[in-house]
């Protein structure tokens, strides 16, 4: 039972998302180190605002332009990554760590002003974004790699000086693979020619994008496959290559093409840069296949010319080549995820991924029908499994009605080379979808190590298979949480329930005590609305300015709660009376929903009463696979207003 899935507010109430597509072209003798000597040298990094060249010690190269916005100077990453020379590991599109020397990592995230050097939380003065497909940060992110930076306001110019990376050298091209002359994916059945002389810049954790690119960046090759069960028209074909378009390109020709066998839809394209792109779209093998090379050339014909790495494009694998490099990542329906900052891997089906905002290690399908969550925690001194898992079970039954839940086994186990304990459980919110769920617990050194796998019942065959998976691949390094993290407190395990915290509202006269364990949505009480959850429940109290007058208020509670209850046959009103309240009387509605609808079966409790001039609505909302002993005293525990 993840916290992703903690808060539950119905219908009446409350309802980072970035693409990131990271073309950092590969380092190449310009930037690399060389030698032992070469990766302590100073680097001398000279730029303009709106510029697009770099130099790298008097050498010369093409880079997205620095430009200015709100105050703050934007250079492309790949001046820390090619300049300087820092490692860099992109996790799901949004995370970036670089590594500058065995005593220096920084870590950073698009949408985010927050960086890590070493672990210790930094400010930058702007989030990171991404600038026609390429990645730009705060020039001030130079200074956590330990350079010093220059700003010359009458001349645009930009100096950055600092050592270069131990690890210098950056990204390889794919072309120094030997005995190869081919790439292709097993999985996805293609195949082609080498592009000599490229670097693989980016691949999705499923393979199915992957981009090359050479450091001047004036060539480009992209391979980006797509589910197509229907027979596409050209039409349709070329609007899915569209969608691949960067904002500047201009479409030069469009065509149908039968060549050697195939037929394909081509699509030229010029950019403002100069540079111009030819698409071909295939669909085979139940995929759709949008091949994309790009040359800055002086017209269509020239890059015709040199188009030859696009003919030998085939919608085939033939496994028994040794010529071709497989870039797969999926092998039997399964490929490998890893969460860096934990060390830690593991092999799920190819359709699984960490959804956005996601700041732990989740993972789930694109269905919604099961996912995985792995935490690590400090081990309190003199702490034991055995206590940690009563714990646990205390807590689920607090959080669940008896029926609701059942405690299957429990057995031992190993997990990633060290004694663990392995749980089953069953819960429904409904009684119709019932979930299995495995937990996994395992101490080692100074840490706990819990994971969660849940999925649907009704899927059981398909998901023990995932899960037998899961405990044979999941790998931790151990070392790596021991020097990366200090002390990990588990805020919830030894969180007293009980507890109440009381807040006030001055601009509206009211004080409400709550639990406080319950999340805050939205917590300024000087505010009209005020919202807080808990798993399975949520409190909401509305204050209405004008509605002084009581039997108005109980009128339009009423008129509310009858009309909803007209319109959804699911809602019934179980009580509306009225009731002593905060030391005044008040209107109280109980209305439960039987879960018939579209939502899952709750019930809500409305008080509302008249004071100082304004109507105040407070709402309790739970749902009836919560309504454990624990929770139901949740009505007359707290919400005491005067």
């Amino acid at each position: 039972m993840s916290n992703s899935r903690i808060i539950f507010l119905p219908k009446m109430f409350l309802s980072f998302l970035l693409a990131l597509a990271l073309a950092i072209s590969s380092g190449t003798a310009a930037f690399a180190a060389t030698s032992a000597a070469a990766a302590t040298t100073q680097v001398v990094i000279k730029l303009k605002l709106g510029s697009g060249q770099m130099t790298v010690d008097g050498v010369a190269s093409t880079v997205q332009p620095p430009f200015q916005k709100n105050g703050v100077t934007f250079i492309p990453l790949s001046v820390l990554t090619k300049g300087i020379g820092a490692q860099l590991q992109l996790t799901d599109n949004k995370k970036m760590t670089l590594t500058h020397s065995a005593s220096l990592k920084v870590v950073m995230a698009t949408g985010s002003k927050t960086a890590y050097v070493n672990g210790v939380q930094k400010t930058l003065p702007a989030a990171p974004v991404v600038v026609k497909g390429v990645m730009m940060v705060p020039l001030r992110a130079a200074e956590l790699l330990g350079a010093k930076i220059a700003f010359t306001a009458s001349t645009k110019e930009i100096v950055i000086k600092g050592a270069r990376a131990a690890a210098a050298g950056g990204q390889a091209g794919i072309d120094t693979d030997a005995g190869k002359s081919k790439i292709g994916d097993s999985y996805f059945k293609w195949s082609m020619n080498y592009p000599t002389g490229l670097a693989q810049t980016y691949q999705s954790t499923d393979g199915s994008s992957l981009e090359f690119g050479d450091v001047k960046k004036e060539y480009y090759l992209g391979v980006f496959v797509t589910t197509a069960f229907d027979k596409l028209s050209s039409l349709e074909i070329r609007d899915k290559i569209l969608s691949y378009y960067y904002d500047t390109e201009t479409t030069v020709s469009k065509s149908t093409v039968t060549a050697s066998g195939m037929t394909y839809e081509s699509v030229v394209t010029k950019d403002k840069d100069g540079l111009y792109y030819e698409y071909r779209g295939f669909q085979a093998n139940d995929y759709l296949y949008v091949v994309a090379f790009g040359k800055k050339v002086s017209g269509p014909n020239e890059l015709k010319q040199a188009s030859g790495i696009l003919d030998s494009f085939k919608t085939s694998f033939d496994a028994s080549d040794a010529g071709i490099k497989d870039l797969t990542q999926v092998v039997e329906g399964f490929k490998t995820l890893k969460y860096d900052d934990y060390g830690f891997s593991l092999q799920l089906p190819k359709d699984w991924e960490m959804p956005e905002k996601t700041n732990y290690p989740y993972y789930e399908p694109k269905d919604g029908s099961a996912y995985i969550l792995v935490d690590v925690t400090s081990l309190e001194k003199g702490d034991t499994m055995d206590e940690w898992l009563a714990r646990r079970m205390e807590r689920l039954k607090d959080t669940f009605d008896t029926p609701y839940y059942k405690q299957l086994e429990r057995t031992q186990v190993t997990w990633n080379g060290v004694p663990a304990v392995l749980q089953k459980l069953s819960y429904t919110n409904d009684t119709k979808t019932w979930w299995d769920e495995y937990e996994l617990y395992a101490i080692q050194g100074d840490y706990r190590y819990y994971a969660e796998f849940s999925f649907m019942q009704s899927r059981a065959s398909e998901y023990e298979a995932v899960f037998k998976k899961v405990l044979e691949t999941s790998q931790f390094d151990y070392r790596k949480i021991a020097s990366n993290f200090g002390e990990i407190v588990d805020d919830n395990d030894r969180l007293d329930r009980t507890a109440v915290t009381t807040k006030t509202s001055r601009k509206y006269g009211y004080s409400v005590s709550l639990p406080q364990y319950w999340t805050a949505v939205a917590s300024d009480f000087e505010s009209d609305k005020v919202a807080y959850a808990f798993y399975g429940g949520s409190i909401l109290i509305n204050v209405i300015e004008g509605m002084g007058d009581t039997q108005q208020l109980y009128q339009a509670v009423d008129s509310t709660y009858n009309q909803s209850a007209a319109e959804n046959k699911n809602e019934h009103i179980k009580e509306n009376s009225i009731v002593p309240f905060g030391g005044t009387q008040a209107k109280r509605i109980v209305m439960e929903d039987d879960g018939t609808g579209d939502s899952l079966p709750y019930k809500s409790t409305v008080y509302a009463f008249a004071a100082g001039g304004r109507g105040y609505v407070i709402t309790l909302n739970l749902k009836v696979a919560n309504q454990s002993e624990f929770n139901k005293k949740t009505d007359g525990r707290g919400h005491r207003l005067v």
